[in-house]
């Protein structure tokens, strides 16, 4: 573009955002002071800055750029002291269409680029009264798990390396093993860890937490047992079926107990499909039949006990949705990177050791504690170290094991009639999963 065109862009820029801020103060127009024409002026300097910033004219852009400053301090001054105005946000917009003018004219960074910065500029600048209302809904353990997220996912994640660790590379280990005799050679070669992917596991993890929080706390109380209980089984299909199974004790509606339990593990069936995904979709592409399978088998027995049990009538609390205000925290975070390292390297000692047999065993003893990392391990090694079908196979035992369990904690914590009509249910889950092998292409 030609400099006048840039120049005019950069005006622009200033202009809708002053018309913005012009119209934010709807009670009290009297008070606006800033709008379409000083956004347009402070953007429009921004440009002659660039301008400056490609002719080399270095004093010039010192000079323009230090009177926006000058003039931006003197009108926070101004506000705070004299008119007595708390906030920063008119004099940060003020700086952001500084620069927005001076990118649009010095061309640093991509157009494509500098207009994404002036949308989103402009959409947190509009969104004054629902962040006011959102703030107010957020407590500061809620806060703290999103602010828990975003180190873990944008500040952790980028900078680990991308390489794997061995056993052999562990000094001392090689002469160890040798002490042992050479049979244990083998183990040498096993992988310890890739801080790259053992993290990006961990940030997909953890992400999956964070959605379902939001999504339960965005639907809140009041809406329908079933999608409550299904957004509660994003969070954990364990925490929600032993809150069902604990209520199926104080009130006689069994039936839609047991189908709101269903659901929220079809809920976490739902997650496989995004664990597995970003992993290996070859192997995905292999056990969507499979994981089809349990899905519909799940639907299916989620139906009949609503149908028969529609007629009762059951108070849903909020304790189905959510684990608590801590969703998780770096420490939860660390402690499932370990778990899923410990298991990698315990399931591959057992293949090599034992063969398919001792892998299979491995990984069902560790489901008792949960599958997500179980699936990621499957995930890793189908097609590489084990045969899809293998892996196939693996999967469908650890989640009857893993579905087994939470019938033990219903059993255990819950009425009879409900553990009994949840073991009816599982038991049918899992011979569906063992048709879909049996079919196995």
């Amino acid at each position: 573009m030609s400099l006048p065109l840039k120049l005019f862009l950069a005006v622009l820029f200033g202009a809708v955002i002053g018309l913005e801020r012009q119209g934010s103060n709807k009670e009290n127009p009297s008070e606006n002071i800033n709008g379409i024409r000083t956004f347009s002026l402070i953007s429009l300097l921004g440009g002659l800055a660039g301008a400056f910033y490609i002719s080399d004219s270095i004093f010039l852009l010192v000079v323009s750029t230090v009177s926006a400053l000058i003039l931006i301090g003197a009108y926070y001054f101004a506000g705070s002291f004299i008119l007595k105005k708390v906030g920063l946000t008119t004099e940060i917009s003020m700086v952001f269409t500084f620069l927005l003018g001076f990118l649009a004219v010095s061309e640093i960074f991509p157009l494509q680029l500098i207009l994404a910065l002036w949308v989103v500029v402009l959409l947190v600048l509009s969104m004054k009264s629902k962040t006011g209302v959102l703030a107010l809904g957020i407590s500061h353990n809620e806060l703290q798990t999103f602010i828990s997220y975003a180190v873990i996912a944008l500040v952790i994640l980028p900078f680990l390396p991308n390489q794997g660790f061995f056993l052999q590379d562990i000094p001392g280990t090689s002469e160890l093993l040798k002490s042992f005799g050479n049979d244990l050679d083998f183990m040498r070669s096993i992988e310890i860890i890739n801080p790259r992917k053992l993290w990006f596991i961990v940030a997909l993890i953890t992400g999956i937490d964070v959605f379902g929080y939001a999504l339960a706390k965005l639907i809140g109380r009041g809406k329908s047992f079933s999608l409550t209980s299904f957004v509660g089984g994003f969070v954990s299909s364990t925490s929600t079926t032993q809150a069902l199974a604990l209520r199926s004790k104080k009130v006689g509606a069994h039936l839609v107990l047991v189908s709101a339990a269903i659901l929220a593990n079809v809920a976490s069936f739902f997650q496989i499909f995004i664990l597995v995904a970003p992993m290996n979709k070859e192997w995905l592409a292999e056990i969507t039949p499979i994981l089809s399978m349990i899905i519909l088998s799940g639907l299916g027995m989620f139906l009949f006990y609503s149908l028969k049990g529609r007629k009762e009538n059951v108070n849903v609390g909020q304790e189905q949705t959510s684990r608590g205000e801590n969703v998780f925290s770096i420490y939860s975070a660390l402690k499932f990177a370990f778990i899923l390292t410990t298991i990698k390297i315990i399931t591959k000692i057992c293949l090599a050791v034992f063969g398919q047999s001792g892998f299979l065993a491995s990984s069902m003893i560790a489901s008792f504690i949960g599958i997500d990392a179980i699936i990621i391990n499957l995930s890793e090694m189908a097609g590489s170290v084990i045969t899809f079908k293998e892996a196939a196979l693996a999967l469908i035992l650890v989640n009857a094991v893993n579905l087994l369990t939470k019938f033990g904690y219903s059993f255990f914590a819950g009425d009879r009639k409900f553990s009994l009509r949840f073991l009816f249910s599982v038991l049918v889950i899992i011979v569906s999963s063992l048709i879909g092998f049996w079919l196995w292409p």
